[in-house]
């Protein structure tokens, strides 16, 4: 993932402060392609904690995995995988990184692409007062920036929900694009 030396900084300060990172639970949608064979190689790509990582590791261990996050996993990316994955994470590049972001990501990827992106602010913030999430958009936004790939999107939906306890209107943009 392409980051500043600052944000890197920032993120680090972010997570020590704070726990992070989704659950184990692989999303259906993954699931029906990784069993389906076509997938030999997987980014976890921002994986936090890593506890994704571990359910693929355990469900699917034929599968070479492959896990990255800039704080807790900074490995060397593969330079080619069949599918990359990532759950909350392109919402926090920084803008001016987006795109040289994605098109790594692309220029990497055979297969799959599945992505969850968070189109709300985040609870959290950054010791810098910025919010945890620098990319603030809409899903048509978030489909235009993945569109231009040219890739088939195989799969896509829009969930939205009101937190009140956060007075935030929680909106994630999901989608699996095929090569």
């Amino acid at each position: 993932m392409a980051h500043s030396a600052e944000y890197l900084k920032q993120l680090k300060t972010l997570h020590s402060k704070s726990a992070f990172g989704s659950g184990a639970d692989i999303p259906a949608v993954v699931k029906e392609i990784l069993d389906s064979g076509e997938v030999t190689s997987f980014l976890d790509f921002g994986s936090g904690k890593g506890y994704l990582s571990q359910a693929i590791s355990k469900s699917y261990p034929d599968i070479k995995l492959y896990t990255y996050d800039p704080v807790t996993s900074p490995i060397d990316l593969p330079e080619q995988v069949d599918m990359t994955y990532s759950s909350d994470v392109l919402e926090h590049v920084e803008v001016d990184m987006l795109e040289k972001t994605l098109d790594d990501l692309f220029a990497r990827t055979t297969k799959y692409h599945y992505h969850l992106i968070a189109c709300h602010p985040a609870k959290k913030r950054l010791s810098d007062g910025r919010n945890a999430h620098l990319i603030i958009e809409q899903p048509k936004w978030w489909k235009r920036q993945l569109e231009k790939y040219k890739w088939q999107i195989q799969h896509e939906k829009i969930t939205e929900r009101y937190v009140e306890k956060f007075n935030i209107n929680v909106i994630k943009y999901i989608t699996v694009l095929k090569q």
